[in-house]
């Protein structure tokens, strides 16, 4: 069964710009936050995204949203590029695509109700009247796990996974197709972490929601998500379907990045891939691969020129010159 792509995102760029110069106003060098990155979502699916911090993660997630303008790329959802739309057509198209943020606490106004918070953008988009508005409000408190009674508490009434809740249902509220999850449960203890991710997996299956599920937690990706992206340095390295990535990750970095997982059983023995050196700045990354500095298996070519994202495998994608063999006889 062929299935439908709901967003393509195609040579995303977003670089910050450092400025120097006498009076600071010269643009002496770029930050590549996001370096050029493609990758396809499908319809109900859960794409994970993950890699160390200041990889571009969160960044990937607002470019997409335009919360942050991207440098360059294109971004098609539902075959109509996001980029290229003014302000009030990328307004109405907010309805869709939602956004759940790290800190359930710095996300929500502290000056807000609980029911001002989940009822602002049903008002910001004019949907339902007060009277249907105000039982919008109870119906997603509900599904959230909440009681109707918090309605008139504010966020600093509520335990961390409680905020995160609020935060949830906000982004429900609109009857989204897509949430892109910026690492929403890495503040949460982990008996609350299971919650919210129980939470968002019910609320998948009722409502078909699409995710990106932006984190640093290997364990809870693998747990979560359908397909990986693993990210390194501003760029996609590696993409396919959670078993085959943790069960035979192709690229160095994703292996040495798997290899960190913690077993639950301390008898099992597990080869850990310490990686050597620091990661490159993302202002000056190094030619070529950007791994190659920090890679066991690093080639001379791998020094002078940047490999592409390609499908080796049916829905296997990697960024390596291991794999530019025709015959790929190192993938085994």
């Amino acid at each position: 069964m062929e299935k439908n792509v709901l967003l393509e995102v195609n040579h995303l760029k977003k670089y910050f710009p450092i400025k120097g110069g006498i009076f600071g106003k010269k643009t002496i060098q770029h930050v590549k936050a996001v370096d050029d990155i493609s990758f396809q979502v499908f319809e109900g699916e859960t794409l994970g995204i993950v890699g160390e911090s200041g990889c571009g993660k969160s960044t990937t997630g607002r470019a997409i949203l335009r919360l942050i303008e991207p440098t360059s790329g294109d971004v098609f959802f539902e075959g109509r590029n996001i980029l290229e739309m003014n302000k009030r057509q990328m307004r109405a198209l907010r309805k869709d695509m939602q956004i759940v943020f790290q800190d359930p606490f710095a996300s929500l106004n502290p000056r807000m109700k609980v029911k001002e918070i989940i009822e602002e953008p049903l008002i910001n988009f004019k949907m339902h009247d007060s009277a249907a508005r105000k039982k919008r409000v109870a119906e997603l408190l509900e599904q959230v796990g909440l009681a109707p009674s918090h309605v008139d508490r504010y966020p600093h009434e509520f335990s961390g996974g409680q905020r995160q809740r609020i935060g949830i249902a906000r982004a429900l509220a609109t009857n989204p197709k897509l949430i892109i999850a910026d690492e929403p449960v890495s503040g949460l203890d982990v008996s609350i972490q299971s919650q919210v991710l129980n939470l968002l997996k019910d609320l998948q299956k009722e409502l078909g929601l699409t995710y990106i599920f932006i984190s640093h937690d290997l364990s809870v990706v693998k747990h979560f998500c359908d397909r990986i992206g693993v990210m390194y340095l501003g760029k996609m390295v590696e993409m396919g379907s959670k078993h085959e990535l943790y069960n035979r990750p192709l690229h160095p970095y994703a292996r040495a990045l798997l290899s960190a997982i913690p077993r639950p059983n301390p008898k099992l023995k597990k080869e850990r891939i310490i990686l050597k050196g620091d990661v490159p700045s993302p202002s000056n990354p190094p030619d070529g691969c950007s791994f190659h500095p920090r890679c066991e298996e690093c080639m001379s070519i791998c020094k002078e020129k940047t490999p592409d994202l390609e499908e080796k495998e049916p829905g296997r994608y990697v960024a390596c010159h291991l794999y530019d063999q025709e015959d790929q006889e190192k993938i085994i």
